[in-house]
Order: structure tokens, then sequence, then C-alpha cells
């Protein structure tokens, strides 16, 4: 069946504050080692002097040499925790993707790929100016029952 537009997708790479609710993050067309080590090295120069504990799941991208590469780099103040094979429920900053689709992004014809990315960026810029909100327990405590 006929069908108008192209079946086009965003990729956001993102670490949440766990302490503040607030989350850093790109928007990229594409999800590879090269974008991610680029978000990478963008949130480690973002948080200099801070001790970062980034929770990585098993996508092929997050232990390419490269990444490993700069993690190990930056061992003093980085603490990586790798989850298990498929358990999201783990990681609170599922809940935030979640939110993220429920409240701006599932069941919108944007027209094109620029409308969706400005809509994402909307959605996570709000969510910074009012932090309290990402980290209500609408979205983190689902997740965290599923875990317990």
């Amino acid at each position: 069946m006929p069908a108008a537009g192209q079946n086009r997708r965003l990729c956001v790479y993102g670490a949440f504050n766990y302490r503040n609710g607030r989350t850093h993050y790109l928007v990229h067309p594409k999800k590879n080692a090269r974008q991610f080590l680029s978000f990478l090295r963008q949130l480690l120069e973002s948080h200099r002097k801070r001790f970062l504990v980034p929770v990585l799941d098993n996508a092929s991208y997050h232990s390419t040499a490269s990444v490993l590469d700069l993690l190990a780099e930056h061992e003093e103040h980085v603490f990586v925790v790798r989850l298990p094979v498929y358990s999201p429920e783990l990681n609170a900053i599922e809940g935030l993707w979640g939110y993220l689709k429920r409240t701006a992004t599932n069941n919108y014809f944007f027209g094109d790929i620029e409308r969706l990315e400005d809509a994402v960026n909307r959605a996570l810029y709000e969510l910074n100016r009012h932090p309290q909100a990402a980290l209500s327990p609408a979205y983190t405590t689902k997740n965290l029952r599923r875990t317990a």
C-alpha cells in the first residue's frame, strides 16, 4: 500500500544524572561507535571535574577499541557499569526514553526528520528545565519495581 514519506529514524545518545534529573544528550541520525565516541567525549568534557558512572548496555558500539581506550584514559574519574545482557529494566534512562516517546514522538506525523529532531530537542530541553519531572515516579519507579 502506498504511504507518504520515508521511514527514517533518529538516534539519541544520553546520560541521565540520577542526582539532579538532568540529561546530557546528542541527537544523530546514526547509531555507531564513531558517534557514540563523539557523545562520550562531549560528556567527559562537560563533566571534567566530576566522577562519572556511565551505565552501558551490550550495544556493540559501547565496546569498540576506541571507546575502551577513551574510557581507560579517564579511569581516575570514570567507573563504567556494564549491564547484563537483555536487562534494560536495570537502567533508569530507559524510563526516560519511554517518557520521551510517549510525550513527544509517538503517534505524531512530523513530515520530515528535522521536525522530529526539533520535537526531541524541545522535549529534552523542557525536561532539563524542569528536572523534577525527570526524577518523578511517573517513569523511574516502574523500572525500579520491575527490577525488585
